[in-house]
């Protein structure tokens, strides 16, 4: 049995509003230091600009960094993937949208702008002396923000549907993860955790509060970080990352990163 570690990190945009938790150029130093150190074997990010993306790919040296910009020509941020190339060879990988149209850039609902995507690879591990590989797949995404949560609930079932058509085609384990911007008792968490087909559970339900604006005192603190799987795990791996740099205390982002290991 291999164990895979896996993480969801909202990484949080570039912007002056940030102050001195901008991520460039103060925040990112320590983004850098910390994934060189202790990055996952396959980590999904959110809010990843086109600079940012090309920083990790920097940063994560023996890494692919796969997912396409939401918005028009692929610009704007992604749901990227990023995993050890030395462990793992591509079978397949997409950026789909959470629209009607999955297929079509830039596309939305209901006149929703801007629209959001799912990125998802199929990964094996590859091979040691004397095991099997069993390959799996892992999705990523970032719902609607701000948003009625039957909106979040369009963009869950956009992706349980495209999971049922990739298991029905091959039965492979399977990862979600990201930034559902929900709520654990809201329509859109519950419809995954009640989703019979796939058998997904909420493996980080006893992590706590994820969002947290840098600590913000007047701030209410909540969970919208997860990591489904219907794959075995193992429980005392998964870890809410609350660290911080040493000497000026700088976070990594305003999300807490969550890691996990899964067991194929």
């Amino acid at each position: 049995m291999s164990t895979i570690s896996v993480m969801t990190f909202n990484i949080r945009y570039d912007t002056a509003e940030d102050g001195p938790y901008q991520l460039r150029p103060y925040r990112y130093e320590y983004v850098d230091e910390y994934l060189k150190n202790f990055a996952a074997d396959v980590i999904g990010f959110q809010e990843v600009d086109k600079e940012t993306q090309k920083n990790l790919a920097g940063t994560l040296s023996n890494y692919w960094v796969i997912g396409a910009g939401r918005m028009k020509n692929f610009s704007d941020e992604s749901s990227c993937i990023a995993f050890n190339r030395d462990k793992f060879q591509l079978l397949s990988c997409d950026t789909f949208w959470l629209s009607p149209t999955p297929g079509i850039c830039d596309s939305y609902p209901l006149e929703v702008f801007p629209g959001r995507v799912c990125t998802t690879v199929t990964l094996i591990p590859k091979r040691e002396k004397g095991r099997d590989a069993t390959p799996f797949r892992v999705y990523n995404t970032h719902l609607f923000h701000n948003a009625d949560e039957r909106l979040c609930y369009y963009g869950v079932s956009v992706i349980l549907d495209r999971m049922l058509k990739d298991k029905q085609y091959s039965d492979y384990p399977a990862v979600l993860m990201g930034d559902f911007n929900s709520e654990p008792d809201s329509l859109a968490i519950r419809s995954i955790k009640e989703f019979k087909p796939l058998k997904l559970a909420d493996i980080t339900d006893d992590v706590g509060y994820t969002y947290h604006e840098y600590e913000n005192p007047d701030l209410k603190k909540t969970k919208i970080d997860y990591i489904f799987t219907d794959a075995e795990y193992d429980p005392d791996s998964i870890d809410k990352v609350t660290a911080r740099r040493k000497g000026d205390r700088m976070f990594l982002s305003d999300h807490y990163p969550i890691r996990a290991e899964i067991l194929l």
